[in-house]
């Protein structure tokens, strides 16, 4: 990658950084620049964290959200996207259920504010 494009992708990816830390100063981040138009922001939040009000404070700067729940890989997964922006991946552990190989739900729209 042209080291232009690269410090565009990783300008952006720290001024969300600053939102997360701001709510999450300890949390796993993983930035994979190599990911989409403008590479992806994986958050992943222990045993009963609250993406609530990062995920509000997201939607206020207009990413809009999706969820999905994996009982069989003990996550909730919430997939933040907007326009030339990187997307943002918040993952929030839940309790595995590898006995009960039920369906997983799909992937709906989600909005932080309407809590």
């Amino acid at each position: 990658m042209k080291p232009r494009n690269l410090r565009h992708r990783l300008e952006k990816a720290a001024k969300l950084l600053v939102v997360v830390q701001k709510y999450h100063p300890e949390v796993l981040c993983q930035f994979a620049d190599d990911k989409g138009d403008n590479g992806h922001l994986m958050i992943r939040l222990p045993l009963g964290g609250d993406p609530s009000k990062l995920g509000s404070e997201l939607e206020g700067k207009g990413y809009a959200f999706t969820k999905a729940r994996s009982p069989w890989l003990g996550a909730e997964i919430f997939r933040g996207s907007k326009s030339g922006q990187p997307r943002v991946i918040i993952e929030v552990e839940i309790p595995a259920n590898r006995l009960s190989r039920g369906p997983e739900i799909a992937e709906l729209p989600h909005s932080f504010k309407a809590k």
